[in-house]
């Protein structure tokens, strides 16, 4: 097979946030450069970032400050963060929410008086979680696109690289990629490579992040004996939807924003559990929620099928939610499940900031899984291999 060639000064491998960003702020930086971006997918419909539903933590309120967020940020991480690393993430966090809107034309939601509304997540002592209804990610993503589209940035798309290739000198000298579309090689030299792959949660049955991570930046960043850290930090996000066997939205996250709005875990007596873990109950962090989901499951305290509730509203006109927990390859990954529902029950305020599309997939979700005016608990045997 013919290898093709390709030159160029910056190589950058990924096309979520982090890689766009990177391409944009290079051509600021210096409009000459040859600058190429290179993904396995298409060009904003790919990546981690796009997958994003929460928003962005940002210090940028009165009350809150970038001390606290940094704070919030260390002892959410039960002081394993870099800390220089994570003050560099906190203090730096306003500048870009900034820039996206300013310069990027990213539109996030706003409080009555024009300030940038915040809302409430998990392991936060101040309501900073920047957003655009629920579909955050696909606003930067969108925005970040376009910047790109009207730069003259190269695009090499359903590109897949397959390694890192050194020179003589020990130095690197580009990557060699298969053209997906093409299944032909192509080996592209560049003065300087960025590895914006994102991580690898496609080893899991269920996972919320984009189907197309499969940890190809590090496979070939160890290959070429560059070290890794951190790699036992995987993070799980603890409500998801389980909608049954027979569709793939099994999975789907339930937001964080359920729990920050003022949802609550329940057992299967209806009992709000959270207070046994953490003083800061479902808006604890993501690690503690998980495990004592975990918990409660493993003592039983389940609905018929294995699963838990969430409750949004209060009495018998409430919305709740119930799932289960796996423990798939020896890592915490639980997963909450359908809807159900009673007839007439208005929108919550939570489903109104999500937007007219979060609309239409829970309606869809709604008549898939409900009979009547009963609710139906679309539970499903454990995957083998689970724990």
């Amino acid at each position: 097979m013919e290898l093709e060639r390709l030159a160029t000064d910056i190589l950058i491998l990924g096309s979520g946030g982090a890689g766009l960003f990177a391409a944009l702020h290079a051509f600021k930086t210096k409009p000459g450069l040859d600058i190429t971006i290179a993904t396995k997918g298409l060009l904003g419909k790919c990546g981690c970032t796009r997958m994003v539903q929460g928003g962005y933590n940002v210090a940028l309120h009165p009350g809150d400050s970038v001390e606290r967020h940094f704070m919030d940020t260390i002892e959410g991480g039960k002081w394993l963060p870099h800390q220089e690393l994570a003050w560099t993430l906190v203090s730096t966090a306003p500048e870009r929410v900034r820039e996206l809107e300013n310069e990027i034309g990213c539109f996030f939601d706003r409080n009555p008086d024009g300030t940038l509304h915040g809302k409430a997540f998990a392991g936060q002592t101040f309501d900073r979680t920047v957003h655009k209804g629920d579909l955050t990610g696909i606003e930067i993503i969108g925005r970040l696109m376009e910047q790109v589209w009207g730069r003259p940035i190269r695009r090499l798309e359903e590109h897949r690289a397959i390694a890192l290739v050194p020179a003589k000198d020990g130095s690197l000298a580009g990557v060699l990629m298969i053209d997906i579309r093409r299944g032909t090689l192509r080996f592209v030299s560049a003065g300087a490579v960025l590895l914006a792959t994102g991580g690898g949660p496609t080893m899991y049955r269920y996972h919320t992040p984009s189907g197309d991570k499969s940890m190809d930046g590090l496979a070939m960043a160890l290959r070429a004996g560059l070290p890794l850290r951190d790699m036992e930090m995987v993070q799980f996000h603890p409500t998801g939807l389980l909608a049954g066997p027979d569709t793939r939205m099994t999975g789907t996250v339930l937001e964080e924003g359920l729990r920050g709005a003022g949802g609550h875990l329940l057992d299967r007596s209806m009992r709000r559990f959270m207070a046994d873990y953490d003083k800061n109950l479902e808006r604890a962090t993501r690690d503690v929620v998980s495990r004592a989901m975990y918990a409660e499951m493993k003592a039983g305290r389940t609905t018929p099928h294995g699963g838990l509730y969430i409750s949004m509203g209060h009495g018998a006109d409430r919305t709740l939610f119930h799932g289960r927990c796996y423990l798939p390859a020896g890592h915490l990954d639980p997963m909450a499940g359908t809807v159900r529902r009673r007839r007439g029950r208005k929108r919550h305020a939570w489903r109104q900031s999500a937007g007219r599309q979060r609309g239409r997939q829970f309606d869809r979700v709604r008549r898939h899984c409900r009979r009547g005016d009963a609710a139906l608990d679309c539970g499903q045997p454990r995957p083998a291999g689970t724990g």
